[in-house]
């Protein structure tokens, strides 16, 4: 009878031990688990934060283009109202030898013609 028992209490143990692995087993895995998907997140966070960065310079360049864009349609727009005074056309009418037309006259017809083909 104690043969039984010792069996009996070899198997307790064994099944015992059986399941403390599992655990020990599992709980490996767990930590190796997590600290994967620590290290993954942590590459991703950088892969993010790069990313921003650079979008932050590609910003800050294009917001240098706006503002040089701007400055130089001002100056067109200055260009523009310069050329188009009173004073700079007289100044280009002389220097093309135009002359200033007088009275106008224009034609009057008789009576309305129409073709029709």
């Amino acid at each position: 009878m104690t043969i039984f028992i010792k069996n009996q209490n070899l198997k307790e143990e064994r099944a015992k031990t059986k399941w403390y692995r599992q655990i020990k087993l599992s709980i490996k895995t767990l930590n190796i688990a997590v600290i994967c998907l620590i290290i993954c997140s942590g590459f991703f966070y950088l892969l993010a934060v790069n990313n921003s960065a650079i979008k932050g310079y590609e910003i800050r360049d294009l917001e240098i283009k706006l503002e040089n864009a701007k400055f130089d349609n001002r100056k067109f727009q200055l260009q523009s109202r310069q050329m188009q005074s009173v004073d700079s056309v007289e100044d280009k009418i002389n220097q093309l030898g135009m002359v200033n037309i007088g009275q106008v006259e224009y034609l009057e017809l008789s009576g309305g013609v129409a073709v029709a083909r």
